[in-house]
């Protein structure tokens, strides 16, 4: 896994009355967990079907965080608050080209540049792309490309069919599509 990891921090809340001189919520603490976010996530659930992967991930990634408050009974999310933080750059001098699969995990959060990713897919046979950049030529290595939906259509114009049917289009609750057909 390469890509740009952060610490999600999710704090649980009941709220049972509404704030008397704001027409919000008062929430009440619960509980609270965290883990590894954003690629560190993608790391920990490739661990539970293979128990041999690594990651390349920003060092700074405690740093930087994704606080969701959320209701405790319902798992409703009341508000996310990010920390703004500048991520550290990856060196491509630590990337090893000998496994069998590249995931690169890429949030668009400064870690990966398109030039980056180009690099990795030009050097590596098999890279799965899943991205938060709008798509252009950089990714027409790529052995497969996972955009949601919204993704998708910030990157319609810059389509080729070639990269077009590398594509794994993700749209919520209606499936995915891939090379024209629906999932």
């Amino acid at each position: 896994i390469i890509g740009e990891s952060c610490r999600d921090i999710f704090i649980y809340c009941d709220a049972n009355r509404l704030c008397p001189d704001a027409p919000v919520p008062v929430l009440s603490v619960v509980n609270q967990t965290e883990n590894g976010g954003m690629a560190k996530n993608v790391y920990r659930n490739i661990l539970t079907r293979n128990n041999s992967c690594d990651i390349i991930t920003n060092s700074d990634w405690i740093n930087v965080t994704k606080t969701r408050y959320v209701h405790n009974s319902t798992n409703h999310m009341f508000f996310r608050v990010d920390t703004s933080h500048e991520i550290s750059r990856i060196n491509l001098e630590n990337i090893d080209f000998n496994y069998k699969l590249i995931v690169i995990s890429d949030y668009d959060k400064g870690f990966l540049t398109t030039e980056d990713i180009q690099f990795i897919c030009e050097n590596h046979k098999n890279v799965f792309i899943d991205t938060k950049k709008i798509l252009g030529s950089w990714a027409k290595k790529a052995k497969y490309i996972k955009i949601n939906d919204y993704e998708y259509k910030r990157s319609e114009q810059f389509l080729t069919p070639d990269l077009d049917s590398k594509i794994i289009h993700t749209m919520g609750g209606d499936g995915c599509r891939f090379q024209n057909k629906n999932f």
